[in-house]
């Protein structure tokens, strides 16, 4: 009887996810093409992981609400993706790695910041060479195909949300348990996980930040 319950409510729990990824309204609190110009000049020759933020998405709204019933604070930014491109001479080069309702998959400049985006933050590990950012990079892109994960279980990556898709890429970097430590901490005390957690953990450091 337990097992069909859980069932039952994993499927609702689906349903929900796909249902508020949908509703979206228009809002004037959104970058500006001088911002999405500075990202294009951040981005050309470094890897970050990338924190946004739809003000117009309910997504959004639900996922700061679901930060404070897991940390006791509101959070603020509701997705997480990378940077994976190689050299950029024009916009077409640029590349992202993101999980959507979708499913993984890579993005373009337009696509992962779309109109919408009203805030990013561009954040960088703290402790990793860059033979280890380039270790965590390929292992991002093996993630390609991968559905989305509606039900947010952090415990296998079979199937992956936004910031699963960060973390399992992180976890190829030999020293990630030194490295990220402060990071499980937050996670195991909280026993899941947001893109607010990449954003306040100590383990990183935001190199860039705009807000609308």
């Amino acid at each position: 009887m337990f097992g069909f319950i859980k069932d039952v409510w994993w499927k609702i729990q689906d349903v929900l996810a796909v249902q508020i990824g949908k509703v979206s309204w228009k809002t004037s609190r959104v970058m500006s093409a001088e911002d999405f110009d500075v990202i294009r000049g951040k981005l050309k020759d470094n890897y970050f992981i990338i924190v946004t933020r739809h003000n117009g998405h309910l997504s959004s709204h639900v996922i700061s609400l679901l930060h404070f019933f897991l940390t006791g604070k509101y959070g603020y930014y509701g997705h997480v993706m990378m940077n994976v491109e190689d050299e950029v001479g024009d916009d077409g080069d640029y590349r992202f790695i993101e999980s959507t309702a979708e499913g993984t998959h890579f993005s373009g400049f337009t696509r992962a910041f779309d109109p919408g985006v009203s805030s990013v933050a561009l954040l960088k590990p703290k402790s990793m060479s860059i033979t280890s950012w380039t270790a965590v990079l390929d292992k991002a892109k093996m993630q390609d195909g991968k559905p989305y994960d509606t039900l947010f279980d952090l415990s296998n990556d079979r199937a992956l949300s936004c910031v699963e898709l960060i973390r399992v890429a992180l976890q190829s970097e030999p020293g990630y348990s030194t490295n990220f430590a402060e990071f499980e901490k937050m996670i195991a005390k909280a026993k899941n996980l947001d893109p607010m957690f990449f954003y306040e953990c100590a383990d990183f450091e935001v190199v860039w930040e705009m807000r609308h």
